[in-house]
């Protein structure tokens, strides 16, 4: 068996069972690509997962290191095709705005697409 297949397969098995349907917002645009007050709502399945970035800060008396966690959600690449870096993702009752598409090994199988969350007035 083709080893790309048995990948994808893992990753569909992966988001059948485990995934979780977000809701994925794009505000309309006219004529002169100002939005214009409109929305589109449709839905993409996929893994909601974190991937944790180090943060060293280093000082006269010595040095630091902090984890931040990012948000990542995995999905077939099918569905990642219709999203655009401008569309807003709601997950857990919060609301993050696309930062990069991954295509994974770039076999247009599964893509990774980091998420930015964000921040509202009191949070």
């Amino acid at each position: 068996m083709n080893s790309s297949v048995f990948q994808l397969n893992k990753v569909r098995r992966l988001i059948k069972t485990q995934g979780q349907s977000v809701v994925v917002t794009r505000q309309e645009r006219n004529k002169f690509n100002e939005p214009n007050g409109e929305a589109e709502a449709f839905s993409v399945r996929g893994v909601f997962h974190e991937t944790t970035s180090y943060l060293s800060k280093t000082g006269t008396d010595g040095s630091t290191v902090r984890a931040k966690p990012s948000p990542m959600f995995m999905c077939l690449w099918d569905e990642a095709i219709k999203l655009k870096h401008t569309d807003q993702v709601a997950l857990n009752n919060r609301t993050y705005n696309i930062g990069e598409i991954k295509n994974l090994c770039e076999a247009n199988l599964i893509a990774d697409i980091s998420l930015e969350e964000v921040q509202t007035s009191g949070s």
